[in-house]
């Protein structure tokens, strides 16, 4: 209806003027609003059904076969849940024996415990440490073995083959544990003795005059005989050397081999022994003869 000058005018129920351009302005942000409400719960419920789906994934990829080991892992060796490196002395089959007393839950890969593993390996003797890797897709164990290192090995006479090994830290190797494929050097210690009651500090001692012999031949220690403490004999390639007792004296005496055996070598075909017993001198005793030669050292 006209007001008193003539214009139209648009009034609410309560008779309160309303201008046209301020009704459309208060349309149009009503209109604006419920818009930003609509988006909003779209938005919401986009959240709501990707938060979902991305937990369903989780949870989905969580439970994929490809994350449990094979039912028959600790079964057979080579498998393909299954990789063995480092060992040398201990066999696969020796591994795969005390895996088998291991229990291992049907759980996926990533939950299951490997100190279990890890105390059964590290109970045999020429094991030091044992690392155990864990992967997936498919999923699988990596053991990796450390072994100790092997110095001397026993045996009761040159012509038989070595009934036990020490390592660096004095463990005995039992004869279970020797194979013929062991690259590891070894000094052959031929004996007599009740060698389980050796000390540490004997090992070493033996290990030591062993590669001293070596050092100063410059030629492979074939064996070290100790059957009689009180007159030792040490064979190398070229020669056999009569060491005697190992006194005080005995590192002192063994450097004389250095100097002495490129004069000796000539005649190594007719020498019985080269004789290291005594503190100032140095002999060679000769096949089919009683007496000895002295030479200079």
């Amino acid at each position: 209806m006209p007001d008193s000058k003539g214009r139209y005018v648009n009034y609410d129920d309560d008779g309160i003027n309303i201008n046209p351009r301020r009704l459309d302005y208060l349309r149009s942000r009503r209109k604006t609003k419920k818009n930003r409400i609509f988006i909003s719960r779209i938005r919401f419920l986009a959240r709501f059904i990707f938060t979902g789906l991305l937990i369903w994934g989780f949870i989905a990829l969580l439970t994929l076969p490809q994350w449990n080991l094979g039912k028959d892992i600790f079964s057979s060796y080579p498998n393909k849940s299954l990789y063995i490196e480092g060992n040398e002395i201990v066999s696969k089959t020796q591994i795969l024996m005390k895996l088998r007393r291991v229990f291992l839950p049907s759980l996926p890969i990533y939950l299951i415990d490997t100190k279990p593993i890890e105390k059964e390996l590290i109970k045999l003797s020429p094991v030091k440490k044992v690392y155990i890797r864990r992967f997936a897709f498919p999923a699988r164990l990596k053991i990796v073995i450390e072994e100790k290192i092997p110095v001397l090995s026993i045996s009761p006479s040159p012509k038989i083959k070595p009934i036990a090994i020490f390592t660096n830290d004095s463990t005995i190797i039992g004869r279970e544990f020797i194979n013929p494929n062991i690259t590891k050097k070894t000094y052959n210690v031929i004996t007599y003795d009740d060698f389980y009651k050796w000390s540490s500090k004997h090992t070493k001692y033996l290990g030591t005059l062993s590669r001293n012999i070596e050092n100063y031949s410059g030629e492979k220690l074939i064996h070290l005989d100790i059957r009689d403490a009180n007159d030792v004999y040490a064979q190398i390639e070229t020669v056999k050397i009569r060491i005697g007792e190992l006194n005080k004296t005995v590192f002192d005496r063994i450097k004389r081999i250095s100097s002495v055996l490129p004069q000796v070598k000539d005649l190594k075909d007719d020498i019985q022994y080269i004789d290291l017993r005594w503190d100032n001198s140095v002999y060679i005793k000769l096949k089919g003869k009683e007496t000895h030669s002295k030479i200079e050292s």
